[in-house]
């Protein structure tokens, strides 16, 4: 997510070259013993913050080098739970194709000073800091935004970006991604030092109906050597240090989570459907297990 990505063209490209698409992916039946470390169930009143001792929140427009149309900010209106037990991350827009301001957005006028070409609020949350994870499983239970130009992405990144590594070298990890305009298709992907640039390494999952419809469970099964990528419990790829090199398989060090809804870019296209005035990522939860004794949470 935080990458370059390749240009919209070329994006649709990527999802057959850079990436694998599988249309009926495997099940994921290999034995296994799993053991809950850590969990965010979204249990709070409607309209709370999630957790400030998990999450944080990024501030800022243009999605730092994605090219992106939304503002970030830490508001209620953007990331709150809705009292039934999920996290919802909503995309206001603040004005149009032209730079013209419509809506009522609190500090509208500020946002468009700092960012002219932001024309929504939304949210990206992070764990940094405060939580981090090391091998084992990442999941979480998501339904898709609607509209064309809508980016979401549950993702990772390596932990010493924090002390001044930089991308891609500190490794990133993509759990679920997914753009507006494919609205069946949710992809994810690795990227280190030695992985094609934009596209990554990884998969697509193709589900035959719009993924706005209804919640499907996103995640990863991460081992020293291998991460595995699983949709609704089918294994859509593997991922080795035999495909990276020694060099460039940077995902043996502790990772903070990430979560967003960003709207156009380089990876939704610049192309956003005026008509969307609003958009919706709804998250049921986010869970962290060991498997056979392997996996960890770090606190700080």
């Amino acid at each position: 997510m935080r990458s370059k990505w390749v240009s919209p063209a070329s994006a649709l490209v990527a999802l057959t070259v850079g990436l694998s698409l599988l249309v009926n992916p495997v099940a994921d039946a290999a034995p296994k013993k799993m053991k809950l470390l850590w969990s965010d169930e979204f249990n709070g009143k409607q309209g709370a913050r999630p957790s400030s001792k998990v999450w944080s929140s990024e501030i800022g427009g243009g999605g730092w080098g994605n090219s992106e149309r939304q503002f970030y900010t830490d508001k209620a209106a953007n990331a709150s739970m809705d009292g039934s037990g999920r996290l919802v991350i909503t995309a206001n827009r603040i004005s149009n194709q032209y730079a013209e301001k419509v809506g009522e957005v609190p500090g509208t006028e500020d946002i468009l000073n700092r960012c002219s070409e932001c024309q929504f609020t939304s949210a990206r949350m992070k764990t940094a800091r405060n939580l981090s994870f090391q091998y084992g499983r990442v999941e979480a239970r998501i339904k898709m935004p609607q509209g064309v130009g809508t980016w979401p992405a549950f993702w990772m990144l390596g932990g010493d970006l924090l002390d001044g590594v930089p991308w891609p070298e500190c490794g990133e990890i993509d759990i679920m991604e997914f753009r507006g305009d494919i609205p069946d298709r949710t992809t994810a992907a690795i990227h280190g030092p030695t992985t094609p640039p934009g596209s990554g390494l990884g998969a697509a999952f193709l589900s035959y109906d719009s993924l706005s419809n209804g919640y499907h469970t996103y995640a990863i099964e991460w081992k020293k050597n291998s991460i595995t990528f699983i949709v609704d419990g089918r294994v859509t790829g593997t991922y080795s240090s035999a495909d990276t090199g020694s060099r460039g398989w940077v995902y043996n060090q502790k990772f903070f989570l990430i979560l967003n809804l960003a709207m156009g870019g380089t990876y939704a296209g610049e192309y956003i459907d005026p008509m969307v005035n609003q958009a919706q990522l709804h998250v049921d939860y986010i869970r962290f297990y060991s498997v056979n004794g392997v996996g960890k949470v770090f606190k700080g």
